[in-house]
């Protein structure tokens, strides 16, 4: 025979709080996984609406290989800036999980992001030894760059699937 011992301190409403807020602090965090692409994959409008702010930091990226700056140093510090922004939305592309029809548009679109921003950093250590024929060379080699061609394949899939996906496809 099994005997089982009576606690009346579990049924206290002090134990039952405790319970009660371990149990909404799980759910918050799962909740908060799930809003930042850790839980489930995406649906195609949640997408299109995270790559539109993502698209916003690229196309301010490239800004300056399509708009040169009035100056070397300009250019330098825009480069930067622009480095770190497609490093960001490469990073951030690459926590979401996409919808399964344009998964591997993702992949490709988040490594030809990081390969740019590789390129442009090139670019702007040419332009900070401040030799004008080296950053025209730089700069001509950059906008035939097949990261640039694979991000924009990528995207153009994306948009052949029916995604709108803001102003850098454009």
């Amino acid at each position: 025979m099994t005997q089982s011992r009576f606690n009346a301190f579990s049924l206290s409403p002090t134990e039952a709080r405790h319970r009660g807020a371990a149990t909404l602090a799980a759910l918050a965090l799962a909740l908060a996984a799930a809003g930042c692409g850790g839980g489930g994959r995406l649906s195609k409008s949640q997408y299109e609406q995270h790559f539109g702010s993502d698209s916003q930091a690229i196309s301010k990226a490239i800004k300056p290989l399509i708009t040169l700056p009035s100056s070397l140093e300009e250019l330098v510090s825009e480069l930067k800036l622009g480095e770190a922004q497609l490093h960001n939305a490469a990073n951030d592309l690459d926590r979401v999980n996409p919808p399964k029809d344009i998964e591997k548009d993702n992949k490709t679109l988040v490594k030809g992001l990081r390969k740019f921003a590789d390129e442009v950093e090139s670019f702007r250590k040419a332009a900070e030894k401040r030799d004008p024929q080296l950053v025209q060379k730089t700069l001509a080699e950059l906008r035939n760059s097949d990261a640039l061609v694979n991000v924009r394949d990528a995207t153009n899939d994306m948009k052949r699937k029916g995604y709108k996906l803001g102003t850098l496809a454009q």
